[in-house]
This record gives C-alpha cells, structure tokens and sequence, in this order.
C-alpha cells in the first residue's frame, strides 16, 4: 500500500511547517495501518474481520487501552487546530462523563450528562462483552485444535461385517413399526435393502467403502457413497422414517458417537424408530488389526452404556432387540423418537 501523496499546502504558512506536520502525521497513519493489517493477517479470514471490526469499535467507543494497538495511540493524538484550541479523541472521551468524585451515584452522573454519556457507556460494555467473547472462542478453537481427526479411510481399517442372521429381525422389527422409509448406513452390500424392498419399505443406504457401493449399485440397491453422519446432517430435521446404524458404530471415537447419536435424533420424525447393531468391545478389538485400533481409537460402548447414552439424547422405548440370533460378538438395542 502506498503512502498517500501529502496534502498541498494553500500559501497560508509561509514556511511549510504545517504541511510538513500534517504529511508526517499522515506517513504515521500509514505505517500504523501497516502494522496493524500485518498483525491481523490473514485478511479476509473470520479472525481477521472480526479482529479489524472489534479494533474499529474499540477505538471509537471504548474504554482506551494504553499500548493496545498503534492505531489508538494515533487516534489519541492532537488533532488539527479548531479556532486556534487544540484537542485530543481522548480528551474529548474524558469530557463526556462528569467526574464522579462529588459524590452523586453513577446512574445521577449519566442522567446528568445526558445521552450522548448513556450511549458511550453502553458501548463501553458492548466492547466488553466482544472482549470476553472473543477469549472464548481462542479457547475453543485451541480445544478443538488438540481434538483427534477423522483418518482417511476408515471404513477400510475398519470394514463393516454384513449383517447376516441380523437381517430378518431388524427387518421384522422396522415393518412391525411402519417405517415409511429407512437409512441404513454403513449398509455394506446391502442385504437389509433388498429385505426392506421385499417388505414394501422405501430402504436407503449409506456406505463409505466406494468398491463395495458401487457393486451394490450395479444390482439396483439405493446406495449413497459417504458417511452415514454427512447423508443425516443433509437432511431436514424430522423427516426420515427409520434408522439402522451398524459397523459405523464401532469404528468412531466417543465424541463421534454421540454426534452421530445426536444427529439421528435431530433427523428423525417422530415416533421414527432407531436400531442399532454393534459389537462387544472384546469381539470388535479382535476384529481390528493393531494398527486399525491405535489410529481409530473405537469406543465400543457396551450394551448397558448404549442404553444411557439413548436415553440421554431423548430417545425413548430403549430395549434390546426382539428375537434376535445366539450372537456372542454383537448385540442389538431399539428405540424411537417421542412423538
């Protein structure tokens, strides 16, 4: 950014002094915007906007901040001459309120002062307020810096296992319920799909493993290539039928579990029903290769644990589920959304 050309003088100061004053007062300004767009950077970002407004509010409504930013130091400075009386940003800020030695209460003061006081010191707290929200989200984002990431791929570290003899009661139970319609993920090669199709139930699925869904595709089964959580968040709240959660389940860490339980919830209509498949935390580390459970991290809730979490989120009606097949590696729980 280049430095604006100085002012042309209008013959009034014979000696240039005041043109000389005002182009360094000028080169000062610069070079403090400089600065400051160098301190801010990457401009554009949300940090920069919000960081380039919150200095502008700041230095026009609120409380000064000695060496808080070169920028207030210039604005702080003398100002050109007004009928020969010199005055500072500063100065004029300490003149809005009254001092309030003479003993009259805050409130006395303002009122006395008028609104132009009421008004700066509403700023002043609004300034605050900024301040402290600011405070908050660095601490967030440093929390969620320090957060594990999703590895690319994890659906083939951990594949999920078709559901084999699970398919007839899950099919039975989600028939049994009249769910219009149902989001299997991940749904593999999608035997629960053609089960559904069979029973007259719309039937969707969702499957992160792009080889394995495009053979299903290629048999006609509705299949959807991504993650079950990104296909729950697309849709609106209260408008899927009926949800089926298997494999994906025991692949993600605790805070994925709940986001993805909290997400189900959130897509679910009422009286929609959940079913979810998983397996015993000593059944799925032996699925995993050592490799898989040291980047993966999988919680594996237990059975009784499921239920808690359930419960927590709002489901209601949380049992295991009926009929099910003499499986040692895995159990089933249901539930439903309240209606």
């Amino acid at each position: 950014m280049a430095s604006p050309s100085p002012p042309q003088g209008n013959g009034s100061h014979d000696d240039g002094s005041h043109d000389d004053g005002e182009a360094e007062h000028q080169a000062a300004a610069v070079a403090a915007l400089r600065a400051a767009f160098a301190r801010l950077q990457p401009q554009g970002s949300d940090a920069w906007n919000f960081l380039a407004a919150f200095t502008h509010l700041g230095d026009q409504y609120g409380p000064y901040q000695p060496g808080a930013s070169e920028v207030s130091k210039l604005l702080l400075a003398p100002a050109a001459p007004e009928g020969g009386r010199g005055r500072t940003r500063g100065a004029a800020w300490k003149r809005r309120v009254p001092d309030e030695g003479a003993g009259a209460s805050p409130g006395a003061v303002l009122a006395a002062a008028g609104p132009q006081a009421e008004l700066s010191q509403a700023m002043a707290q609004v300034v605050e307020a900024f301040r402290f929200l600011a405070g908050r989200v660095a601490t967030l984002e440093r929390q969620l810096a320090r957060r594990d990431r999703p590895v690319e791929g994890a659906a083939w570290l951990a594949p999920a296992p078709e559901l084999g003899e699970w398919v007839e009661p899950v099919r039975a139970h989600l028939v049994a319920l009249a769910a219009p319609e149902v989001l299997h993920g991940d749904c593999g090669e999608g035997r629960l799909l053609d089960a559904l199709d069979v029973s007259a139930v719309r039937a969707t699925g969702v499957e992160p493993r792009g080889m394995v869904a495009l053979g299903s595709l290629e048999r006609g089964r509705r299949i959807v290539i991504g993650e079950v959580d990104e296909a729950l968040a697309a849709r609106p709240p209260a408008s899927l039928g009926g949800l089926v959660l298997s494999g994906v389940v025991d692949r993600l860490p605790l805070h994925g579990l709940l986001a993805l339980v909290d997400q189900a919830h959130r897509a679910l209509a009422p009286g929609a029903p959940l079913v979810v498949v998983a397996h015993h935390r000593a059944a799925a580390a032996a699925r995993l290769t050592e490799g898989a459970r040291d980047l993966l991290q999988p919680c594996n809730l237990a059975a009784q644990t499921w239920e808690d979490v359930l419960g927590r989120a709002g489901f209601a009606h949380v049992a295991p589920l009926r009929d099910a097949p003499d499986d040692e590696s895995r159990f089933a729980l249901t539930a439903t959304v309240p209606a």
